[in-house]
């Protein structure tokens, strides 16, 4: 067996669960399975209710332990984010020496890059790679000149539900951050539109944020006794909803490459979104999902309404995305990470030999 190879990750750990700060915990597994000694740089120490500048001081002592470490997966958002916690270490790995690798999956790429790519750029090429999880942010990367290579996420896949029959009554499902990108405001303005005509459906919401108080407030006026906020559920207890939900709702101003979304397709419940940043790039509207306006309540709702006055046609479309969704994960069965890094980062280091299991197929329809 080859000596094991160290990698570094620098990344928001939960809590709160999902987003990044999961997809780091699902790398950080996956690596170590996979034989590598892994080194956490937790860039979210004293969890997001602190002010930044108090975590960065936090985080800076971290930096130290990127000297020796074969590569540095260094995980990224926008704006001030990208600066504090992806461009200070990425400058930290190349002054130490220590090759790194780019993990872009920050929100409102489009947007923070045209307004700030020309610094974004100079700290980029630190990196030896640049990562992103779909076509749609590489397709950012390259009108801003820079070259970008996908790399799934990593979906657990043997944690994801057997599919049950649809809840009686109607059961929506939003797992979103509750503020303005997450849109979770137009679900609750278009189900107050969808208990006109379904008043015994549900509305549950699962996630937090800032916007809480006023979705409540809205939720009460629209549809009273209908909204269930269940705040932030680890991913064990969000699946059984996933399972039986009639649809899951993602209802956001911008997306890149939400897992929520794949992991509905690999399970087979019917997806509703709106057609922003890479959503589109994951469904085809009337084919593998359903596609609304951004923006949009009204026409959220339109789609909602068909969706559950069409239940087989919406069904089909289920059925279709379990097809389509392999193309976009990397299951977290699936072996060879750790040496796509290596590889991507160009280092010496050779991954371990480890036993490992065969990528798995989606569950039988």
């Amino acid at each position: 067996m080859s000596a094991s190879v160290t990698v570094a990750v620098v990344a928001g750990f939960p809590p709160p669960p999902g987003g990044m700060p999961h997809q780091a915990e699902m790398v950080t597994e996956r690596l170590r399975r996979e034989g590598a000694t892994v080194v956490c740089l937790n860039t979210n120490p004293l969890g997001r209710r602190k002010p930044r500048s108090v975590r960065f001081l936090r985080f800076l002592p971290e930096l130290r332990k990127l000297r020796g470490c074969d590569v540095a997966l260094i995980f990224a958002g926008s704006y001030a984010s990208f600066f504090a916690f992806s461009a200070v270490p990425l400058l930290a790995a190349r002054l130490l020496g220590t090759p790194s690798i780019l993990m872009y999956k920050g929100g409102l790429a489009r947007f923070f890059f045209r307004r700030y790519g020309w610094l974004v750029r100079p700290f980029a090429r630190l990196a030896r790679a640049i990562v992103v999880p779909g076509r749609f942010l590489q397709s950012v990367f390259e009108v801003f000149g820079m070259r970008a290579h996908v790399l799934p996420d990593l979906i657990d896949v043997s944690g994801l539900p057997e599919r049950r029959p649809a809840a009686d009554p109607p059961l929506l499902l939003v797992p979103r951050r509750f503020d303005y990108v997450g849109g979770v405001d137009l679900a609750v303005r278009a189900f107050g539109a969808v208990v006109r005509e379904f008043p015994s459906a549900e509305l549950h919401l699962c996630g937090d944020g800032d916007d809480r108080p006023q979705l409540e407030r809205l939720a009460e006026e629209l549809a009273p006794g209908r909204v269930h906020f269940h705040g932030f559920l680890p991913h064990e207890e969000l699946m059984p909803l996933l399972a039986r939900a009639t649809a899951l709702v993602n209802p956001t101003r911008d997306d890149n490459h939400p897992n929520s979304v794949l992991e509905a397709m690999w399970v087979g419940v019917p997806v509703l979104a709106t057609a922003v940043g890479g959503v589109p790039f994951l469904l085809r509207d009337g084919a593998t999902g359903f596609l609304a306006r951004p923006d949009e309540a009204e026409a959220l709702a339109e789609r909602i309404l068909y969706v559950l006055k069409h239940p087989e046609e919406a069904a089909a479309a289920a059925a279709r995305a379990r097809e389509a969704a392999p193309e976009f994960i990397w299951p977290s069965d699936r072996p060879g990470l750790l040496g796509e890094l290596l590889e991507l980062a160009g280092g010496d280091a050779t991954p371990p030999t480890t036993p490992d299991s065969a990528a798995p197929s989606p569950p039988p329809a």
